[in-house]
């Protein structure tokens, strides 16, 4: 998989049931291996991961829900 974000898709998706128990609905922030924490808002979790990660490259929002949204664009 060359994905630009894969490494960080892979944390998500390894974190995700433990990650339900306690942080359903929040918005993590992930860069590599490292998290930035748990978020309420999108806008948190973006200001907190650039603080944390200083900018130097991209890194995940994700929001912690059991499946991922589906989104229609027309």
């Amino acid at each position: 998989m060359n994905n630009l974000l894969a490494k960080e898709t892979k944390v998500f998706q390894d974190h995700r049931e433990e990650w339900l128990r306690d942080h359903a609905g929040a918005y993590v922030a992930i860069r590599d291996e490292e998290v930035a924490g748990f978020f309420d808002s999108y806008g948190d979790a973006f200001t907190a991961g650039l603080q944390r990660f200083e900018g130097s490259r991209s890194f995940l929002i994700q929001q912690v829900w059991r499946t991922d949204p589906v989104y229609f664009v027309f």
